[in-house]
């Protein structure tokens, strides 16, 4: 769904995580559409469930990993939401996944479409020494993406 990126700057900005400029350059928000899969259901015990996305081998992910602040459309509504885009290094992820939490969103959407829209970025991706750091850092950044959104 994304477009030909023709801008070398925007195509830059997206690679280094300025998600903001880059829409602004793009002249349009970044955004991936894809399908909701299984995963390992490791979100949803840590208390943040996500939407696993199966991104297509022919539309690239250009996003530097990272955490996001985002807004996706299911069925034509629109949640916001956050999105971890990355090899997950603290449970020794080795390949890239996007994944989302949507806020205020209950229901299944495994095998629908989904599309996220990429507004601002929180950090970088890091491992952490536990899960319990991890699960504190999401509070914290579900916290920054509700500000972001808002």
């Amino acid at each position: 769904m994304n477009r030909d990126i023709q801008s070398p700057q925007a195509l830059n900005a997206l690679t280094k995580g300025n998600i903001r400029e880059a829409n602004e350059l793009l002249g349009y928000v970044y955004r991936v559409s894809a399908l909701v899969v299984h995963g390992k259901h490791l979100g949803r015990s840590l208390g943040f469930p996500t939407a696993n996305l199966l991104l297509h081998n022919d539309e690239p992910f250009l996003l530097a990993h990272g955490v996001y602040a985002v807004k996706a459309e299911i069925d034509h509504v629109v949640y916001n939401g956050m999105a971890n885009a990355g090899i997950r290094p603290t449970i020794g992820g080795k390949s890239m996944t996007v994944e989302v939490n949507l806020f205020d969103f209950s229901g299944d959407l495994y095998g629908k479409n989904l599309i996220v829209y990429f507004i601002d970025r929180i950090r970088d991706e890091k491992k952490f020494k536990d899960l319990d750091e991890l699960i504190r850092q999401i509070g914290k950044d579900k916290i920054e993406a509700e500000k972001l959104l808002s």
